[in-house]
């Protein structure tokens, strides 16, 4: 489990959503960063390990989840696997040939991120870069849980989004 965190932190190392390793940050000053105080991005699991004793985080449970706590201005180097696969996440999905992965959008990037809401197109390395990822982080039971819950929520909003929209 640990070298599933260590290589999905290396697949994802140099890339970025945008084009030539763009800082995607730079296109909306960083939006994603300003939460509440006590908002933060999910820990996959072992992966707190990085940041028990890095006083920029804070870790805090919530329903049996680590949620990692920055104060907005962290080292781009030092963010979890959360932060650099957003605006994407990766989702676990059974196939014939196994699990295989399908990549959604956060959809906290619609408030947030330019990339979704506008639909700019990501570089392509990106998201494959975050199905490997993915794929990686899934080989660990529980990590594939995360996953799993997570992108059975991202699908529920979305439905709802799309009713929602419907109706009006």
């Amino acid at each position: 489990m640990k070298d599933a965190i260590r290589d999905a932190y290396s697949i994802l190392r140099g890339v970025t959503p945008l084009p030539n390793g763009l800082d995607c940050g730079k296109l909306c000053a960083k939006r994603c960063c300003r939460g509440a105080d006590d908002e933060g991005m999910e820990l996959f699991c072992g992966e707190e390990k990085r940041f028990e004793n890095d006083p920029q985080f804070r870790i805090r449970e919530q329903d049996g989840r680590k949620i990692l706590i920055c104060g907005g201005q962290c080292d781009r180097r030092s963010r979890p696997l959360a932060c650099r696969m957003y605006p994407f996440y990766p989702v676990p999905v059974e196939t014939d040939r196994g699990i295989g992965i399908r990549v959604v959008y956060d959809l906290r990037g619609f408030a947030t991120c330019p990339i979704v809401h506008d639909r700019i197109r990501p570089d392509a390395r990106f998201v494959q870069a975050v199905r490997l990822a993915g794929a990686y982080l899934a080989r660990d039971a529980e990590n594939r849980r995360i996953m799993q819950q997570t992108g059975a929520l991202f699908d529920e909003l979305a439905s709802f989004t799309q009713a929602v929209g419907e109706t009006e």
